[in-house]
């Protein structure tokens, strides 16, 4: 493998390559066929096929840096190659340009040299290797008076420019519609994982607040708190199963086989009930509602919903035997929503898990923020949303 090949060269891009460096050999091979002397001009015709062979079969890049110097050098084997010998005349492109059709085909075949400047060159040394490359062929007759077709050179030069510089726009396109396309399956993982661990996190936590409960009454021997603990962990979990398979079905936006209708997704108007399903597993909750969450946008809701659920969930898991406080604040603009626990266990041995990333990414993503961190012997959630999921 050659030490100037990039193994990261898109299919689309070597294919461009290919094709312009065989048009490059076609014109070329023409122009030698027309008139093979002199010598001289076969042998550097020549030479530019073999380099353009050499991209056909497999594309090579060199460096950005280097490509206007590469671009100069293969160019000059055309622009100085001596006069068709012997040509047939008559190639007139212009009233005052006349040639032999040799002349004009060699002209053609600097394509690939122009394609590859377009397309693979930095934009700041096109500002000076443009200009330097288009004067080649005017200063070459203007200084020895052996290039009549000079004003053909230039035209097809500007307009192998043109196709090049559109190849490459084509392609800054492609790319940045193939980065949407990643970022979007990106945040939709993100959203999935979101989904997944606020529906198994929040079953498992409550399940195992209640297999505690059970244990520690097996303890004393209280066989009904026993069975009434075990009884309400196997309840939670069916319902997270349910809850896992209904948002499984929902993030994969069909209908369920059964044609029945899903239940909407919760919102901030479900939080009482949420607090009472916390509390009936032991954990002391309070709950302040100021404003109206009927005015939250629906997806404003469902993270409302998702935050506290999630604050709570960590409170029963890092904080056994505390209690806790969620207030929620609905104003004209923002929803303010703050879950603070107290008195248990200070250690929060999963503070920057994935919960707390899941729920900084909620927020951020409908243009909200929220900070976490210990608090009063605590831990405390401060979450700010605006009302229709962007903040103004």
């Amino acid at each position: 493998m050659s030490a100037f090949y990039d193994p990261r060269m898109g299919r689309a891009e070597s294919r461009v390559i290919r094709f312009i460096s065989l048009v490059g050999i076609a014109w070329a091979a023409l122009a030698i066929a027309l008139s093979p002397a002199p010598a001289a001009r076969t042998v550097l015709a020549g030479t530019f096929i073999a380099l353009c062979a050499r991209q056909a079969w497999r594309p090579w890049l060199p460096s950005e840096r280097l490509v206007p110097f590469a671009a100069l050098a293969v160019f000059g084997l055309l622009v100085l190659a001596p006069v068709a010998e012997g040509a047939p005349d008559g190639f007139r492109p212009f009233p005052f340009a006349e040639g032999s059709y040799a002349d004009g085909a060699l002209a053609v075949a600097s394509a690939p040299v122009w394609i590859h400047l377009a397309v693979l060159a930095r934009l700041k040394d096109l500002a000076w290797c443009v200009p330097v490359t288009l004067a080649m062929a005017p200063g070459r007759d203007l200084l020895g008076g052996e290039l009549p077709l000079w004003p053909a050179w230039t035209l097809w030069e500007v307009g192998f420019l043109l196709l090049g510089g559109a190849f490459r726009v084509h392609g800054m396109v492609y790319e940045a519609r193939l980065r949407r396309e990643r970022e979007a399956v990106a945040e939709e993982r993100r959203k999935i994982a979101r989904e997944v661990h606020d529906l198994v996190g929040h079953g498992l936590g409550a399940a195992l607040l209640n297999i505690t409960a059970a244990r520690m009454a097996a303890r004393r021997g209280d066989s009904d708190a026993v069975t009434a603990a075990l009884e309400e962990a196997e309840r939670i979990g069916r319902q997270s199963v349910r809850d896992v398979r209904r948002g499984l079905v929902l993030l994969r936006g069909s209908a369920p086989p059964d044609g029945a209708i899903e239940p909407a997704p919760p919102t901030a108007e479900d939080l009482p009930a949420l607090v009472d399903h916390w509390r009936a597993t032991g954990l002391p909750v309070a709950l302040t509602v100021r404003g109206e969450p009927a005015a939250l946008d629906s997806a404003v809701g469902l993270a409302v919903y998702r935050i506290v659920q999630e604050s709570l969930s960590n409170t029963a898991r890092h904080a056994p035997g505390g209690s806790a406080s969620v207030t929620v604040d609905v104003g004209e603009r923002t929803a303010r929503i703050t879950i603070e626990d107290f008195g248990g266990r200070p250690a929060r041995a999963h503070a920057d898990g994935l919960g707390l990333i899941g729920m900084r990414e909620r927020a951020a993503a409908l243009g909200g923020s929220l900070d976490a961190g210990p608090a009063r012997g605590g831990w405390a959630v401060h979450a700010v949303l605006p009302l229709t999921g962007s903040m103004p």
